[in-house]
């Protein structure tokens, strides 16, 4: 009867759920998916502008103990075509300063990944970008823990679903409810993002290819004709190459690299794989290290 309370004063909104996330809906109130595919569902209608609440999609989850996320972090800047960095400064809520610094492609755009732990500060983080001796832009983020929905609200979408209330005193309902904060909202950009996974060979050989494979998947299925760039550097931040293409068929997108023989030897690679649809986006790093044979040329073998 409280529920049914909530729905009366609050009045009516517009009806306009389409019927794919009306399906999402459903398999989240019958017990089918989780609370953060509900709290994905409520970031769509959000950006519909179904659900007049703005919900706050810059908000990021902390991992489990002894695990480690990612806030990516992109931009671009005026001045391409130069090789010197971007300086990034993150500020933590408790005022501490971390320092990046961030390879920047030939189109102005730059991107990396900062790191948080089951222990990270709580609250806004601020990021500021420098190149080429200017300031880019400001930017924020958020730490929280997980979205918080009680497990009576797949009552309400029960009642709708079953035309027990109309879809417009579900929507006002659910308004409400996100205003006074009953769901509380937090992370569910990790469901917005593109899953990304990368393949290849761990050690690689000098005078060899490294072959590395992209697949990119939503939460379902391979996804197709999606942008991917890769760019192999090492752990001083020295870009050795950088690709560029779309997903094919099966979601797949394969770089080839020829590793001259004059590559050092025993140095670890990272490929920095970035990943768009022009609404969606994922990211991965990839490892992998280069070595020779005792007796090659230039060949430092251990003793």
């Amino acid at each position: 009867m409280a529920m049914l309370f909530i729905i009366g004063i609050i009045g009516s909104a517009a009806a306009e759920i389409p019927d794919s996330i009306k399906d999402r809906i459903g398999l989240w109130a019958g017990g089918k998916s989780t609370d953060a595919e509900f709290a994905h569902v409520l970031v769509d209608l959000s950006k519909m502008g179904i659900v007049k609440e703005k919900l706050d999609q810059n908000t990021h989850t902390l991992p489990s103990y002894g695990q480690t996320a990612f806030v990516k972090i992109t931009g671009r800047s005026a001045e391409y075509g130069q090789t010197s960095p971007v300086r990034l400064t993150v500020t933590d809520p408790d005022g501490v300063v971390s320092e990046y610094t961030v390879p920047i492609l030939e189109s102005g755009t730059y991107s990396t990944l900062i790191p948080l732990r089951h222990d990270s500060k709580i609250g806004m983080y601020s990021v500021t970008a420098y190149h080429a001796g200017k300031k880019l832009h400001d930017s924020v983020f958020y730490v929280g823990y997980q979205a918080r929905i009680p497990a009576w609200i797949s009552h309400l979408a029960l009642w709708w679903l079953d035309e027990k209330i109309t879809e417009s005193e579900f929507l006002t309902s659910i308004e409400f409810l996100l205003k006074t904060r009953v769901i509380e909202f937090a992370d569910v950009t990790d469901s917005t993002f593109l899953n990304v996974s990368v393949s290849g060979l761990n050690a690689v050989r000098r005078g060899t290819t490294q072959n590395i494979t992209v697949l990119v998947k939503d939460r379902y299925e391979p996804v197709v004709g999606v942008s991917v760039f890769v760019r192999i550097e090492d752990y001083g931040e020295n870009v050795f190459e950088e690709f560029k293409g779309v997903t094919d068929s099966n979601g797949r997108f394969t770089v080839s690299w020829e590793i001259s023989q004059e590559f050092p030897n025993l140095k670890t690679l990272l490929a920095y794989v970035d990943v768009t649809d022009g609404v969606l986006s994922g990211s991965k790093v990839f490892t992998f290290q280069v070595y020779c044979l005792c007796g090659e040329s230039n060949c430092k073998c251990r003793t």
